[in-house]
């Protein structure tokens, strides 16, 4: 959570434009953040978060509520290593499930879901995706 500022900050660059809404405040993050105990698992290049997930136990799954590359650190495998980290990390709490919804938008995001094995649970204004562990 000392890195939420930073987090927020590169997520801003990530997200914007990409959403007919604005990127997330600080205060959003805090307020959805309150009291779920969030897991944040980042990548740091020359010192600086270059990408991030942050995650929150919702019932017998780990709920992925953000995942963010740079676009400048792309195609170089970090967010398969965060969702590495995010899975063993539900596995070792043993929880049975990773759960996470998926705009249409983030096509890059479903494509590397579906090549994890995560399928798809229930599609409304977002697509739903499920690991089970």
């Amino acid at each position: 959570m000392e890195d939420l500022e930073e987090i927020v900050e590169l997520n801003r660059t990530i997200f914007e434009g990409m959403y007919e809404s604005e990127p997330y405040s600080l205060s959003k993050y805090k307020s959805r953040l309150q009291a779920k105990n969030p897991e944040i698992f980042i990548t740091k290049d020359d010192g600086k978060i270059i990408a991030n997930s942050i995650s929150f136990q919702e019932a017998n799954s780990l709920y992925l509520w953000i995942l963010g590359v740079s676009p400048n650190h792309r195609n170089k495998k970090i967010a398969s290593k965060l969702l590495d980290h995010l899975e063993q990390s539900a596995r070792s709490q043993g929880l049975t499930s990773v759960t996470t919804k998926v705009y249409p938008v983030s096509k890059k995001m479903q494509q590397l879901l579906k090549q994890r094995n995560y399928v798809i649970t229930k599609t409304d204004e977002a697509i739903h995706f499920e690991l089970k562990l």
